[in-house]
């Protein structure tokens, strides 16, 4: 079988050899070095009693955030890491494997002859933002799936997957000792953090949540000086109130970029922008735009270091419980029909047009063997739904979606960190009972009891208001005509009318106003018209 890798050292790729064996890495280590693991890899690939077993090991063990693929003329082993930061895609036949950082380079380099769009995987993104499984907007191109390695060998090609995040793996500890267990792991994963920037500056996109002021406060409490807080959008927004008061307090430099609907407009109408989307094309999900303008704004402007690095809060909610069903939820997290509702409701309606029976029944479909599957690998019951839930959503939106934000910093020359993607704490809220993650409950004790760089108790977390004055009058009387309606129905005037002005990124503006006000198919937010567009710009209509 041919080998047919296609790499570049842009981006943060970086290529090593040793001996006859090539290494393409990107990303960070925690508790090895490069060279190291390595070495290790090309003793384990010229074993002759070599198994994908002691392959996958290998990078079961390791800390931090990567891509990987070793290679030579017979052999190739490549993996992403535990929540697919960096992601791998190769399309095969029983003759050639081609592998590629960028879907697109596969699409161009494969032997296969590549087919029109798979029409599945274009109404994943449609309703969704990201595909299911392995699939990508092309039936011969797949893409490697979080914790997920690929091994050639004698012609012969072994995917498989080395990690599974398991919030199932219960261990029943008190309070005080897990809220013990918390303080420690976060000190430890944000030391290990700071020692791999070593010493350069780092710069945090601060919110008014629990999160991004975590990594503030934890780096504070640590004594790290070198730290730009940034902040972006619309002017007067609650979210720049509260982070400049939580810089101010921690005396971190704080930078506020303004976004508006006219500014947001220019900036996807310029090339740059057409080249971070072909740049972050992965043909399983709509771009990320989330931190794209504001840092494009601070690089540009100079007002960080050539080398400074991004440090975010992803996905600190998540992992802490905060997308649990709640026990208050009627049972919906006692049955396996309930589970697929919740999970459709959250995750795969962009489009209220596209929930139609046929549509979810396909989610539903993929979701309930998906389930079905860990279910029986592990030997779970129903009482274990709600942590096989936490499993699908890491699986799916958290490492195919959520994730893709880190490739803002990338395209503008930048490397980046994810301390609460760290396996270590990853293995943590695994074992947390469910009883202590249900709305975050340990997570938001133990933050608000310790009190980091004093900015946990006088300071309000998430404190939303709308940023216009005039906009809030306005949505406030037109409320007033929907009473007698309900709930519903002003709820989708809401989104039609006025969630265009008070989206504090501004990122809708990337569809004219006349077309969202216009719209009558349930547009939920601005991923739903980021979606359209990406599937548009494909010559793929699905609304």
């Amino acid at each position: 079988m041919k080998i047919n890798i296609v790499a570049t050292n842009e981006f943060g790729w970086k290529q090593y050899i040793i001996y006859d064996y090539t290494l393409w890495f990107k990303g960070y280590l925690l508790n090895t070095s490069i060279n190291a693991l390595f070495r290790r890899f090309h003793d384990l690939l010229n074993d002759e009693d070599i198994q994908v077993e002691k392959l996958s090991g290998c990078i079961q063990s390791i800390r931090g955030h990567f891509g990987i693929i070793i290679y030579n003329s017979e052999k190739l082993f490549c993996a992403v890491d535990k929540v697919r930061t960096i992601p791998l895609f190769y399309s095969y036949d029983v003759s050639n494997i081609t592998v590629s950082s960028n879907a697109n380079y596969v699409v161009d380099n494969s032997s296969l002859d590549i087919t029109p769009y798979n029409t599945e995987a274009a109404l994943e993104i449609a309703m969704s933002g990201y595909t299911m499984g392995d699939k990508t907007l092309c039936h011969e191109i797949s893409q490697m799936k979080a914790g997920e390695c690929l091994f050639v060998d004698n012609d012969k090609v072994n995917i498989g997957q080395y990690y599974r995040y398991a919030p199932w793996n219960v261990i029943d500890k008190s309070r005080d000792i897990l809220k013990s267990d918390l303080i420690q792991v976060s000190r430890t994963v944000l030391e290990d953090m700071v020692e791999s920037c070593k010493g350069r500056q780092i710069v945090i996109p601060l919110s008014g949540g629990h999160d991004s002021r975590f990594v503030a406060s934890g780096l504070k409490e640590l004594g790290v000086k070198d730290v730009i807080c940034f902040s972006y959008g619309l002017s007067n927004n609650f979210e720049v109130k509260t982070a400049q008061k939580i810089a101010e307090k921690l005396g971190y430099k704080h930078i506020y970029v303004p976004l508006s609907i006219r500014s947001q407009k220019v900036t996807f109408s310029q090339n740059m922008f057409s080249e971070y989307c072909d740049f972050s094309d992965t043909l399983c999900n709509s771009p990320v735009l989330i931190d794209y303008s504001a840092v494009k704004v601070m690089v540009e402007g100079k007002k960080i270091s050539k080398d400074a690095i991004f440090i975010n809060g992803n996905s600190g909610d998540f992992i802490s419980g905060g997308h649990i069903v709640p026990k208050v939820s009627k049972g919906l997290d006692a049955n396996l029909e309930g589970i697929l509702e919740f999970i459709l409701q959250k995750h795969y309606s962009l489009w209220q047009s596209l929930r139609t029976k046929e549509n979810d029944n396909h989610i539903k479909t993929y979701l309930r063997q998906s389930i079905e599957e860990i279910m029986d690998i592990y030997s779970l019951s129903e009482d274990d739904l709600w942590a096989v839930g936490e499993s699908i959503e890491w699986s799916g939106r958290q490492s195919k979606f959520v994730t893709t934000t880190q490739r803002s910093y990338e395209f503008h020359g930048h490397e980046w960190r994810l301390p609460l993607w760290d396996p270590l704490y990853m293995e943590f809220w695994e074992s947390v009972p469910k009883r202590y993650k249900i709305n975050q409950l340990l997570y938001k004790e133990v933050l608000h009891e310790n009190n980091w760089g004093g900015v946990w108790r006088n300071i309000d977390v998430n404190d939303f208001s709308l940023a216009s004055k005039n906009l809030r009058i306005l949505r406030g009387l037109a409320k007033l005509f929907f009473a007698p309606t309900g709930k519903g129905s002003w709820n989708k005037f809401d989104k039609r009318v006025f969630y265009y002005f008070y989206d504090n990124t501004a990122a809708t503006a990337i569809e004219p106003y006349s077309r969202v006000v216009m719209d009558a198919r349930g547009a939920r937010n601005r991923n739903s018209w980021i979606s359209k567009r990406y599937l548009r710009e494909k010559g793929i209509e699905l609304l």
